[in-house]
């Protein structure tokens, strides 16, 4: 919608981006999350993940797992890679990739309690919500870990001002789509909340990044925080 020389901003849905979402001349800012969010996890994959686990992915969009695994050549038991939009999810489709595809809502997953060694959850902020993690608690077995990220605060108090969306400009206007993005002590409560204990966290700064393009909305400083949690005996 456009209103004189402006683009008027209205609420949308990932499915309005995933056209264009994954494309990083037009969405530099998303590129350099989606860099620094692979930069997070992958050391903890390497750490924490064994070979033939069982793995759910939320909110998976083009996965991060199966990259990473096409990269360990790592055996799975069970790996699925879920997301509420069909068009986001259709970019993990790729040839040889072991997943199988869930169209559902992170904040109600359609799963068994206890059927997960381990959950990734790249970027999630569009669900940072007590109903996701009270989920993501539900489905993961004890002594399982789910990892996290999301862009930093830090980098959201300077765009931000507060409020709980992201603004994309793609063809023809400006998208919002939720975006809860919390303090380290904020996010340590609504982790633990849900009964996982908090044992990771990690910042990721700007100057680490070495393959994409710098978005002009980077700064100095951490851009995406990464967490570890676990699900302890009583949770």
């Amino acid at each position: 919608m456009q209103t004189g020389n402006k683009f008027e901003s209205h609420h949308g849905t990932y499915d309005d981006l995933a056209p264009e979402y994954y494309d990083s001349g037009r969405h530099p800012t998303s590129a350099n999350f989606r860099e620094a969010s692979r930069k997070l996890l992958f050391p903890w994959f390497r750490e924490l993940i064994p070979p033939n686990a069982c793995i759910l992915e939320v909110g998976a969009g083009c996965s991060i797992v199966s990259e990473w695994l096409a990269e360990v050549k790592w055996p799975v038991a069970r790996f699925i890679a879920s997301d509420l939009s069909l068009k986001m999810l259709s970019y993990s489709g790729m040839p040889g990739s072991p997943v199988a595809s869930v169209v559902c809502d992170a904040q109600q997953l359609p799963f068994t309690a206890n059927s997960f060694d381990y959950l990734v959850s790249s970027l999630g902020d569009p669900y940072n919500t007590p109903l996701f993690w009270k989920e993501a608690a539900r489905v993961l077995r004890i002594g399982a870990y789910s990892f996290f990220t999301t862009p930093s605060f830090e980098w959201a108090q300077q765009f931000r001002d507060g409020d709980s969306h992201a603004e994309f400009l793609v063809s023809g206007g400006h998208i919002l789509v939720p975006s809860y993005i919390k303090s380290l002590e904020s996010q340590r409560i609504l982790i633990e909340e849900s009964g996982l204990t908090f044992t990771h966290y990690r910042d990721l700064e700007e100057a680490q990044l070495t393959t994409t393009a710098r978005s002009p909305k980077l700064r100095p400083g951490p851009i995406v925080s990464g967490y570890v949690t676990m699900k302890k005996p009583g949770c």
